[in-house]
């Protein structure tokens, strides 16, 4: 571990890690809010940061952020403008997928959400409340 710290208190932190041969890897954790408006500012945050690495992954609760519809049946809304700029613009910067619907990612599932209620019909709620973002 070359660095480490927390980007956004009590939402991000990130951890460098150095392999022997001098490659880099930065992993920064997420516990996202769970509106647009309030997610916005963390994933500018993140972008600021600049924990610039050979590789990044940044992963954990991004809590009903709707990237398309088919991954939220949830009732929650899509991005506001604002969130979908930042989130485009973290992307962006550190050059990451999603790596559930990533070719080369090891299939656990063929869903296409990590949230069930277990219900069916009307009452049925799926969404992509975990999420893995890789470079």
């Amino acid at each position: 571990m070359v660095d480490s710290g927390i980007l956004v208190e009590g939402r991000a932190q990130f951890v460098k890690l150095q392999a022997t041969d001098g490659v880099t890897l930065t992993v920064i954790n997420v516990y996202a809010a769970r509106t647009s408006r309030e997610r916005a500012p963390l994933w500018k945050a993140i972008s600021r940061a600049e924990c610039n690495s050979d590789h990044t992954i940044v992963g954990g609760d991004f809590n009903h952020m709707v990237e398309t519809p088919c991954t939220d049946l949830a009732g929650y809304r899509r991005m506001h403008r604002r969130e979908a700029t930042s989130w485009h613009q973290m992307t962006i910067q550190y050059g990451l997928s999603d790596a559930w619907v990533s070719d080369s990612f090891r299939k656990m599932s063929k869903k296409a959400y990590t949230f069930d209620n277990g219900r069916s019909g009307f009452g049925a709620a799926v969404s992509r409340i975990d999420k893995y973002m890789i470079s």
